[in-house]
């Protein structure tokens, strides 16, 4: 879990595609965009985590051999849960507003 092709590898790939689908969110109409982007933010807030979680249950002695062999700082592993936790944020906070939005238009509607 720790190679760094599967713990960097995984994030990136949820990345392009959160680009790719908030794209199409600012080029369509469809209101359900919105969720698919919190889906794909909160899997890579999760997938970090449980990378995280993978390097903490190893044996310190282990730990420093195994990351040696990787070449790469465990502080990285943080760079991908803070940045899906960020993008989970920000989609948490639109789809309030968008709730919100739905509901001033169906009481000004009555």
């Amino acid at each position: 879990m720790l190679n760094p092709y599967f713990a960097f590898g995984v994030p990136v790939f949820l990345l392009f595609l959160y680009i790719v689908f908030a794209i199409i969110r600012k080029k369509s109409k469809l209101h359900y965009i919105g969720f698919v982007l919190l889906l794909i933010a909160s899997f890579m807030m999760v997938f970090s985590f449980q990378v995280l979680q993978g390097l903490w249950s190893l044996d310190n002695a282990e730990s420093s051999e195994q990351l040696a062999n990787f070449h790469y700082s465990p502080e990285l592993l943080w760079a991908p849960f803070i940045l899906g936790g960020i993008l989970v944020i920000i989609n948490l906070w639109r789809g309030t507003k968008r709730i919100q939005s739905f509901r001033e238009t169906s009481t000004h509607k009555k």
